[in-house]
């Protein structure tokens, strides 16, 4: 067995041993997303390997916050064991790579994490991740529980999972029954309500780009495909191999490489972009490398966000309500900022000066 399928039978062995020893606090503090992984970018200052482990690092989540465990926190940082998290302003989700993260209002070891930012999708309902093969989420509450099985072939078969920004869903596939099943789940209800065998082999080049209004978007080999999970189990040719879909949201696909040109394609908003770029969850607007988001309509006006002032460096990610999280560079570090959109307006959040390189935001290697 390798290291890193070693470390996750062990990290899930963790987490099955700890959930029912954890109890979170009474009373209810809550109310209520490259040119692939390979080209995107990879700052790290304690960690110069690959980032093949970004999944190992994802799966250990739920064992690391519950439990603490992992080297410890530096002494001049406050860590607190997961319990009931406030998810009803946003996860508002940010960290120090290896070293703390921040969620739903608490901070927590993150030792051995450095990675939270590939593959891990931020919901409403929490953080969704694949362990051993299967889909787990670590929920509000701070328990963490497991949304689909799969065939338990850790290492072999790790698709992205994408969710949508207007309902509970999230798209993923996994291995069941000797085949690759591609499948919808609502979060909020925890239902699977689609699915369909995919006829890919090993489909060891699939990848999960987006799910939006109904449609699941699918990359492999060949190009990028379309289901339409409430109409058929039909895969619609969407793009060719040059294109990828960076991100999209509301109708709007934002696209870098050749213009999709299939049928498929006539009926949504096609954008050019980054392909480590984002769109706002209304589609309106392009977040990418700057607290000016420009708009997807040619004749519509661009968002500033208060913070950073000016055209300063930063780093930014939307949060799971729609806002914007900004990491702001400061003289002691960064601040991090929650910001409206379209107003621009910022809530500062709290400071952060990261010891494990660049700020770290859940889903989001930008």
């Amino acid at each position: 067995m390798s290291p890193r399928s070693d470390l996750d039978t062990q990290l899930r062995d963790l987490l099955d041993e700890r959930l029912e020893a954890v109890a979170p606090p009474g009373g209810n503090m809550g109310s209520a997303v490259a040119r692939g992984r390979v080209l995107r970018r990879r700052r790290r200052l304690l960690t110069g390997g690959a980032g093949a482990a970004a999944l190992v690092a994802v799966a250990a989540v739920g064992a690391a916050l519950m439990t603490g465990s992992g080297g410890g926190p530096r002494p001049d940082t406050a860590v607190e064991p997961l319990g009931q998290m406030d998810f009803s302003h946003g996860l508002q989700a940010y960290g120090d790579p290896g070293y703390t993260l921040h969620i739903g209002g608490r901070t927590v070891d993150a030792s051995g994490l450095e990675w939270l930012d590939t593959d891990a999708v931020a919901t409403e309902q929490g953080v969704v991740y694949y362990a051993r093969g299967d889909l787990l989420l670590v929920q509000e509450d701070g328990t963490t529980k497991t949304l689909d099985k799969g065939a338990r072939t850790p290492g072999r078969f790790r698709p992205t999972a994408k969710a949508d920004a207007s309902e509970p869903l999230v798209a993923y596939a996994l291995e069941q029954d000797d085949a690759v099943v591609l499948k919808v789940i609502d979060t909020a209800r925890d239902k699977v309500v689609a699915s369909r065998v995919l006829d890919c082999g090993s489909c060891r080049g699939l990848v999960i780009d987006g799910i939006d209004s109904g449609a699941v978007f699918v990359r492999d080999a060949d190009g990028t495909s379309i289901w339409r999970y409430g109409d058929s189990d039909e895969l619609v040719p969407f793009a060719g191999s040059k294109t990828r879909v960076a991100d999209v949201r509301s109708g709007t696909v934002l696209y870098d490489g050749p213009a999709p040109d299939t049928a498929e394609s006539s009926s949504w908003h096609l954008v050019r972009g980054a392909i480590d770029a984002q769109l706002t969850y209304d589609g309106k607007y392009v977040l990418y490398w700057s607290s000016t988001l420009e708009p997807t309509d040619p004749s519509g006006s661009p968002v500033v966000l208060e913070q950073p002032p000016g055209k300063r460096s930063g780093f930014w990610s939307i949060d799971t309500d729609g806002t914007v999280l900004v990491a702001a560079p400061d003289k002691n570090g960064f601040t991090i900022y929650d910001c409206e959109v379209p107003a621009g307006a910022c809530e500062e959040l709290g400071p952060l000066d990261p010891k494990g390189g660049d700020p770290m935001f859940i889903g989001n290697d930008m």
